[in-house]
C-alpha cells in the first residue's frame, strides 16, 4: 500500500429533511469538496444521514472523485459508511468501490481516513494500491 495525505474543503452542502418520525431525523445531503495534497481534485457526494434524539447518528454515501492521485489522473468512487453512539464510539469507513477507477486510476483500491479538527479543518490519509 502507498499512503498519501492532505486536506480538503467542503465547497457546498445542500441538505433536505426527509422526515422526523419518532424523534429520529433523516436528511439527504449533496455536497462538493476540493482536495489538496497527494489527492488533488474535486468530488460530489450524495449522503443519507440519521440523527437520534440521544445524540447517536449514522450516514451512508457515495462520492465521485475526479482527481490526480500522486501524479496519476482519473476518477473513482468512494463508499462512505458510519455509525456512532452518543458516547462517541462507533465505526467510520470510506473506501474505493472496486472497479470504479478510470484513466490512470484504473484498478485503484484503497481506504480514506478523514479527521475533522476542532477548528473545522478536514485532513485525510489515503492508503491505496494498484494491481
Amino acid at each position: 500500500m502507498t499512503t498519501t495525505t492532505g486536506r480538503f474543503d467542503l465547497t457546498s452542502w445542500d441538505e433536505d429533511a426527509i422526515d422526523e418520525q419518532d424523534g429520529a431525523k433523516r436528511v439527504r445531503v449533496r455536497n462538493t469538496k476540493t482536495f489538496e495534497g497527494g489527492l488533488a481534485g474535486s468530488s460530489t457526494a450524495e449522503i443519507l444521514q440519521v440523527f437520534a434524539p440521544d445524540g447517536a447518528a449514522a450516514y451512508v454515501g457515495i462520492e465521485r472523485v475526479t482527481a490526480d492521485v500522486d501524479g496519476r489522473k482519473g476518477a473513482f468512487v468512494l463508499r462512505h459508511s458510519a455509525v456512532g453512539a452518543a458516547d462517541g464510539s462507533g465505526d467510520f469507513r470510506v473506501d474505493v468501490v472496486p472497479g470504479t477507477g478510470s484513466g490512470d486510476l484504473t484498478g485503484l483500491r484503497g481506504e480514506l481516513a478523514i479527521v475533522r479538527a476542532d477548528d473545522g479543518e478536514h485532513t485525510y490519509t489515503f492508503d491505496y494500491e494498484f494491481p
